[in-house]
């Protein structure tokens, strides 16, 4: 059990960690994916209670389709024990006058109990040289307008003669003396139910009684009949002439045949010929429900159409309305988790992020102290060689580290990207001008990279830290120009520029400043520098790359 949980386990966290690669791979496919996929699962739900419906449907039709079948059995067998209990009674009387008939119609109730039969009648079977002879004796009974049509030819062989049908309605009546075997499919019925003994029934036709009426279609069921103890002599046919609209209406209850449309066929070798049809439209009717019937000796074919179901079934709409609820439930908890595994995943990248900054910035500080400390021992080392004492060293050297400070400042300021030389020109001279008027100052503002800055910044310290000592600062009447222009897209052209102080001659030995200037300054910069020592006042001129602003990036 505990295996079997582990694995479980297992299993469920291998989907989940497949799930959620799908959701970050593809963040859009995976929700619809998952919405189609429940849509589709609703559907099939859908479809297999609509399924079950029609199924149910189909088997409700099924029963009422059997109902009415059996109706019509019933009927078919109440039918034949009429006509089975005629033929009994004609096999064993000696005389089948029209007053002994009538009289065994009358006890069997003809009129009520007939259902769908137009009535019960003896079909006498005579030569055709003995028609004249029937005629006489069907006139001595009382039928003086009795006559045998068709008119018989001399060699037309057997006739099958209606002499007695009840009830004796007028319509009855009018169809004594027709010739039976005169029409094929009474006829073709008629040698049937002869050749085999039994009941035959014909294929739908007009009956005598509705000739000319349009009426619906009928059909005759015979028997024959023998004389007691002599199988081979034949007497006639105890018949029936049936309406089967009449028939099936009287068999089968309207309540059944009010739940859908019925339609009877005969079932012939050349085609099925429809012989009834109930009200109802085949449009609105369902997929038909067969059933095949014997009546008598007839096959036909009872086919009902149940209503159609236009409308979805009540649980079908249920499931629907329920499933499309979960599956946009569903398609919230994906978005959730998705949501939720790209919050993950953000804090994750922020992390590794801020790992890599911090790493960054630790090598950025790493190298710029490295530079600081590396600028500040040369500024130590080259103020120790020129100071005369210790006094005079500790001086240069703590205004060297100032102006390295001042630059240091106005760079962190702009998050060491580039400066601006204005920035840093005023940085570097304002606090040797009390008044405001001695240093002039003129340019545009552009930006310079933070290294070439603070190279600037100590080689401005250097020159007007000369120019305090010996140079236009050094009287009340100097003046310092400081003057720069862009030259192209891609230089700076910077000029300094001293009058009004005391005549200047060129060094003899070269000291810190001027090795900073002449050497450190153009190593840095990548330009010469040009230092003219005129009489009127120092001249200096170099150059320093354009940077153009952007984005501040770590060293990798």
């Amino acid at each position: 059990m505990a295996v079997w949980a582990m694995r479980s386990s297992k299993m469920g966290e291998r989907t989940k960690g497949r799930f959620d690669r799908w959701l970050h791979d593809y963040p859009r496919a995976t929700p619809i994916g998952v919405f189609l996929f429940a849509l589709l699962l609703i559907g099939i739900s859908a479809w297999s209670v609509e399924m079950t419906g029609e199924r149910t449907r189909r088997a409700d039709a099924g029963i009422v389709a059997s109902e009415i079948a059996g109706a019509i059995g019933r009927q078919t067998a109440s039918s034949a024990a009429y006509l089975q209990a005629t033929s009994a009674l004609l096999t064993s009387s000696r005389t089948n006058s029209p007053a002994f008939f009538n009289e065994f119609a009358q006890r069997l109730r003809l009129n009520d109990g007939l259902s769908g039969m137009v009535g019960l009648g003896w079909s006498e079977a005579i030569d055709a040289r003995d028609a004249e002879a029937l005629t006489k004796r069907m006139i001595a009974t009382g039928r003086a307008d009795f006559r045998i049509y068709p008119e018989p030819l001399p060699k037309s062989g057997r006739l099958d003669v209606i002499t007695m049908l009840a009830p004796e309605t007028p319509p009855n009546l009018a169809a004594l003396g027709f010739n039976m075997h005169s029409e094929a499919r009474r006829a073709e019925a008629m040698e049937r139910a002869l050749r085999t003994n039994a009941i035959a029934a014909s294929d739908p036709v007009e009956l005598i009684q509705d000739t000319g009426l349009r009426n619906q279609p009928a059909f005759l069921v015979y028997i024959p009949v023998h004389p007691l103890g002599d199988s081979q002599q034949f007497k006639g046919f105890v018949y029936a002439p049936i309406r089967i609209g009449d028939f099936i209406l009287a068999a089968v209850n309207p309540r059944l045949l009010a739940t859908g449309r019925v339609e009877i066929y005969d079932r012939n070798p050349d085609r099925d010929e429809l012989i009834f049809s109930s009200t109802g439209d085949e449009a609105t009717s369902a997929k038909p429900i067969d059933q095949q019937l014997l009546i008598f000796d007839q096959h036909w074919l009872l086919r009902y159409y149940p209503p159609a179901v236009r409308s979805p079934e009540p649980l079908t709409l249920v499931v629907l309305a329920g499933g499309v609820s979960f599956a946009l439930l569903l398609l919230a908890y994906v978005l959730l988790v998705q949501r939720r595994n790209g919050d993950l995943q953000a804090l994750v990248d922020a992390q590794a992020e801020r790992e890599t900054d911090r790493a960054a910035f630790v090598r950025e500080l790493n190298h710029r102290v490295k530079n600081t400390l590396s600028n500040v021992t040369s500024i130590i080392a080259l103020t120790r060689r020129g100071a005369p004492d210790l006094d005079s060293f500790a001086d240069s050297l703590l205004e060297r580290v100032r102006a390295l400070a001042a630059s240091h400042s106005l760079l962190d300021g702009g998050q060491w990207g580039p400066t601006d030389l204005k920035a840093l020109v005023q940085a570097q001279l304002s606090g040797h001008d009390k008044t405001g008027r001695r240093i002039e100052i003129d340019g545009p503002n552009v930006l310079i990279s933070p290294n070439d800055a603070l190279t600037v910044g100590l080689a401005l310290h250097e020159l007007v830290t000369n120019a305090v000592r010996y140079g236009a600062l050094s009287t009340d009447e100097g003046r310092i120009s400081v003057r720069w222009t862009v030259e192209g897209a891609e230089q700076i052209i910077v000029d300094w520029t001293e009058s009004g102080g005391p005549p200047v001659t060129a060094p003899v030995k070269r000291g810190f400043g001027l090795n900073l200037i002449e050497r450190a300054l153009a190593q840095e910069l990548g330009q010469p520098i040009t230092i003219d020592f005129d009489p009127a006042g120092l001249h200096c001129r170099f150059a320093i790359a354009l940077r153009t602003p952007r984005p501040f990036r770590l060293r990798s």
